[in-house]
C-alpha cells in the first residue's frame, strides 16, 4: 500500500467518525515585574528574610532550593494584579555530568512548583492556577514554540476550576538572584526583573452564547430579539444570554439557582463581548434570577459596526466561547 493510499484510507475513517477535532486550548500570556529569585543559601535559620538590602547568593553545588516572586502585571495585554510564587529544587540534570551535577538522560534544571493568584486591576480576586513540572532544556512535546522546560497545569480555582494545560516562561530579563536572607518586604525597592510566562489552557467550561429556536439569544433593550426583520443597529446596548461565565459575587453553591434580589449575583471575573474580533466591555454581567448557570451579559455594539451578519462571542477571565452570528442593519 501506497503512502498516499495509507493517507487517503486515514482521512476516511476521519470523516466516517464525524471528524472530531483536538480542542483548541485558551492562550495566557502574562507579564510579571519585580521578578526576584531567593536561594535558600542560610542554614541559620534566625538570619532568614532579616537583611534589608541586596545580597550575594552562596549556592550549595546541588539540591539547593528556590523560592521566586514576581508581580503580575498584565494577561493577554490588559492590566491585571497578581503573584507568581515559583518554588524550585535545583537537580541540574545532564547526560554529561561536572561533579556535583546529576547524571541523567536529558537535560533539566530544577523541578518546579508554580502557584498563581490573578487578581483585577482594583485588587478583587479573579483566581488561581496550579503548575507541577522540570525546568530547563527542550520543550516538552505540544508546547508552544519558542519555549522550554516541562510545566503542567494540574487545577485551579475560580474560572480555571479544573483547568488542564502547560505553562512556559518565555522570556526574563534582568532577574535578580539573592540570599533568602534579604527582607522579601523590600523586593519592589530593591527592584527585579521582567518575564512573561505562556498557559495553554484546556478549561473544564467555557462561556456559550445559548442558541433558541429562532437563533442565538440576542435582544434588543426593549427585549425583542435581534432577527433579520428586526435587525441590531450600530451603537444600540444588546442583551445576551449565554453559559459558563463562572463564580459570582456573592458566591453561590453549584447547584443552585442565583438569587432574585435585592442583591443580584455578578460574574466575578472579566467579561468583554467581541465583536467581530474587536471587544467591548460589558455593562451589566448578572447571574439569570432562579436559573443555575445562565447569565445575562449588556452590552454596546460598536458604533463602527458595518451592516450584515456581525460576529459575537463572550470572553469570560480571557476564555473565549464559540462566536454566534446576528444581523446588524
Amino acid at each position: 500500500m501506497t503512502h498516499f493510499s495509507i493517507r487517503v484510507s486515514a482521512c476516511a475513517l476521519l470523516l466516517a467518525a464525524g471528524g472530531a477535532a483536538q480542542e483548541v486550548p485558551v492562550i495566557l500570556q502574562v507579564a510579571v515585574e519585580n521578578y526576584v529569585v531567593y536561594i535558600n543559601d542560610v542554614s541559620d535559620v534566625s538570619r532568614l528574610a532579616r537583611t534589608p538590602g541586596p545580597q550575594t547568593p552562596n549556592p550549595p553545588a546541588n539540591f539547593f532550593t528556590n523560592v521566586i516572586l514576581a508581580d503580575v502585571t498584565a494577561i493577554n495585554g490588559s492590566p491585571a494584579k497578581g503573584i507568581m510564587v515559583l518554588q524550585t529544587q535545583a537537580l541540574l540534570l545532564t547526560p554529561s555530568p561536572n561533579p556535583g551535577q546529576a547524571v541523567a538522560d536529558m537535560v533539566r534544571g530544577t523541578t518546579v512548583e508554580f502557584k498563581w493568584e490573578f487578581l483585577k486591576p482594583d485588587g478583587s480576586a479573579i483566581g488561581n492556577i496550579y503548575v507541577t513540572g522540570l525546568s530547563g532544556g527542550a520543550a516538552a512535546p505540544g508546547s508552544l514554540p519558542g519555549t522550554g522546560g516541562a510545566g503542567a497545569i494540574v487545577g485551579g480555582t475560580g474560572p480555571f476550576m479544573g483547568a488542564r494545560g502547560t505553562c512556559s516562561i518565555v522570556q526574563t530579563t534582568g532577574v535578580r538572584l539573592t540570599s533568602q536572607a534579604e527582607d522579601p518586604s523590600l523586593r519592589r525597592t530593591n527592584g527585579g526583573g521582567r518575564g512573561r510566562v505562556v498557559f495553554q489552557i484546556f478549561p473544564l467550561f467555557r462561556p456559550e452564547i445559548l442558541i433558541g429556536p429562532d437563533g442565538p439569544v440576542v435582544f434588543h433593550e426593549d427585549y425583542s430579539l435581534v432577527t433579520p426583520g428586526k435587525p441590531a443597529r450600530a451603537g444600540e446596548i444588546l442583551i445576551v444570554y449565554a453559559r459558563g461565565l463562572g463564580p459570582t459575587r456573592p458566591a453561590v453553591n453549584p447547584g443552585d439557582p442565583f438569587p432574585d434580589g435585592p442583591a443580584f449575583a455578578v460574574v466575578n471575573s472579566p467579561v468583554e463581548v467581541l465583536v467581530n474580533g474587536t471587544p467591548s466591555p460589558a455593562i451589566n454581567q448578572l447571574g439569570v434570577p432562579t436559573t443555575t448557570d445562565t447569565y445575562r451579559v449588556d452590552f454596546r455594539l460598536p458604533a463602527d459596526t458595518r451592516p450584515g451578519l456581525a460576529s459575537i462571542q463572550i470572553s469570560a477571565a480571557w476564555v473565549r466561547g464559540a462566536a454566534v452570528r446576528v444581523p446588524v442593519q
